[in-house]
């Protein structure tokens, strides 16, 4: 795992990805050259002194079109990666995209460019593309390598926790040889690590009194493997923090939790920024879309909330309405699945994210961030924080129209996903960081586009 401002990714899925940029251009520069050649008129050649400004152009224009597709179809996910190699079936999908924005392009370049390209350059370019790609998809093992191997000390209700976490958020880049108790076996950990091939070893034993193999743990971090205790594991390697292994000195002895007075402003200007942006470009769609609630439905346009904000501070928060004026006549529920309190415009708006722009309006006034924890409402806030240790600490930081719990997991409606979605908020208080807001509204315009995620 690589670390920059606070936050973990992977080495093999950034390897993974810079392979396939550079098999891309490199292919589809060689392949347009080569057909622009092939499909020159006798006794003459490209003017390729010329062309390779264009030929570069574009190479970068299929690395980016054709990674984004294969980005929104899930196949930077090792596994999923892995899986259909022998299928095929998502990479032909993205395949086909490219084709069609490559025939797009095919139409449209000679308007704008005022020099024609060679026949055949195009059609080169994008067979050239496929060819890197399909390369590079082909051998991901020889790149990437095979999973890691994790071997777990412990086999209790901690040490399955882990595995289980690993099976759910590893995406193929690691997997269980072992969970072993090594009061129970004979063999040094440090010896059992090294005949099972461990690149990792993490410490999650239910019951840690009369361990006595702490010694083996350093030998295997002398012999190159990488040791970790359970919480450490999950933070670095699953970007996720498991209340069960927390403790409050995790957080009181970490100085990731420390934010400067410069870091605080440089994050409130990203927030303007972002927010500012997003408005001025959506300015002329939301009228449409207010005009559309108000004939769907009775009512006003926007549904105005409490919520919980930074330091357990109530603010009200806007949103487009999109359900029924008496959807909570009975009190405040869970949303859940096909709710009929939606209205058919509210269905829409939904599954689009377009129901949360109006909190852009809570950023410009402070009360949110762009990026971090999804606010909650304060009924439901007090019964989580007596059901969930550590569910306070995500009033640390400013709550946000999108963060890495929503990201990473499905739209929660119950206390078991409140828990399991507070381990990425955990997550985000402790590592975030402009690099990582980035990172998460990237990921979100992909599930704004997919739909994934809303209800």
């Amino acid at each position: 795992m690589l670390r920059v401002f606070h936050h973990y990714f992977s080495a093999k899925k950034l390897t993974f990805f810079l392979a396939e940029s550079s098999a891309i251009a490199l292919a589809c520069v060689a392949g347009a050259a080569a057909c622009a050649a092939l499909f020159a008129p006798l006794g003459s050649q490209p003017p390729f002194a010329t062309m390779w400004p264009t030929l570069v152009g574009l190479g970068l224009a299929f690395v980016v079109t054709f990674q984004f597709t294969l980005y929104l179809l899930d196949l930077y996910d090792l596994r999923i990666a892995a899986e259909d190699r022998t299928r095929g079936y998502r990479f032909l999908k993205a395949a086909g995209v490219t084709a069609m924005v490559a025939g797009g392009v095919m139409l449209l370049l000679p308007l704008a460019l005022p020099v024609v390209l060679p026949p055949g350059t195009l059609l080169g370019g994008a067979m050239g593309a496929l060819a890197g790609t399909l390369v590079v998809r082909v051998s991901i093992r020889a790149l990437v390598g095979e999973p890691d191997a994790v071997l777990v000390v412990g086999d209790g209700l901690k040490a399955r926790a882990v595995a289980s976490a690993i099976e759910d958020g590893g995406e193929g880049s690691f997997r269980v040889v072992a969970l072993v108790d090594p009061r129970k076996v004979e063999e040094p950990l440090d010896a059992m690590a090294s005949r099972l091939n461990a690149s990792y070893v993490v410490q999650a034993a239910d019951d840690m009194r009369g361990a006595n193999w702490v010694d083996s743990l350093l030998r295997c971090r002398l012999d190159g493997r990488r040791v970790y205790d359970a919480a450490g594991f999950c933070e670095r390697v699953l970007r996720r923090i498991p209340v069960q292994f927390l403790r409050a000195s995790d957080f009181a002895f970490a100085d990731e939790m420390t934010v400067s007075p410069m870091r605080r402003a440089f994050k409130r200007v990203f927030d303007v920024a972002v927010a500012s942006l997003l408005l001025l470009m959506a300015s002329p769609f939301l009228i449409l879309v207010a005009l559309a609630i108000k004939l769907d439905s009775k009512g006003p346009v926007f549904y105005r909330q409490d919520r919980v904000g930074l330091g357990g501070k109530a603010y009200p928060l806007w949103k487009f309405r999109s359900m029924r004026t008496d959807a909570e006549k009975n009190g405040a529920v869970w949303a859940r699945s096909n709710d009929d309190r939606v209205t058919r415009v509210g269905k829409f708006i939904r599954k689009t994210r377009i129901d949360e722009i109006p909190q852009v309006f809570n950023v410009l006034l402070g009360h949110m961030s762009f990026v971090g924890p999804r606010p909650e409402r304060p009924v439901f806030t007090e019964q989580l924080k007596q059901q969930i240790p550590f569910y306070g600490v995500r009033e640390a930081v400013k709550p946000g129209i999108t963060g890495w719990a929503q990201i990473r997991y499905p739209y929660g409606a119950s206390v078991e996903d409140a828990r399991n979605k507070l381990e990425f908020d955990l997550y985000y208080v402790k590592n975030g960081s402009l690099f990582l807001d980035v990172g998460i509204i990237f990921h979100t315009v992909r599930h704004v586009l997919l739909g994934r995620g809303a209800r």
